[in-house]
């Protein structure tokens, strides 16, 4: 669970890197709705790793493969309410799918490099 921890961690800086940059053009609102998005992200990354730890007591692949298809609805039905929170509360909702994307891609190349190096091992 430490790895899927430290690649939330990536994937809040993200947020906070695209926050910074656009406050110091000004544009907080759009910062604050990329950090809002990298956050949802990070909270769906979160979910799935608890989901992994608690599975990982020998269960049998059924139920294994029924855990992780009602973790990836429940990960919709997550981005999909944080959305119309983002909407609710008047953020930019280009700026929430950027800090989306760039916590995304942030979270791929870093368990790229994090796999790569254990594989190394």
């Amino acid at each position: 669970m430490n790895d899927y921890m430290a690649l939330c961690r990536y994937q809040l800086s993200a947020g906070v890197i695209l926050l910074l940059v656009f406050a110091v053009s000004g544009k907080y609102l759009t910062g604050f709705s990329c950090l809002f998005g990298s956050v949802l992200m990070a909270s769906g990354s979160w979910e799935l790793a608890r989901r992994l730890a608690s599975s990982s007591v020998s269960v049998g692949a059924d139920d294994l493969q029924g855990s992780l298809y009602r973790g990836a609805a429940l990960r919709f039905v997550l981005i999909l309410a944080g959305l119309a929170v983002a909407f609710l509360l008047g953020l930019d909702l280009p700026a929430v799918a950027g800090g989306m994307f760039a916590a995304q891609v942030l979270f791929y190349f870093a368990s790229l490099k994090m796999y790569r190096d254990d594989a190394k091992h």
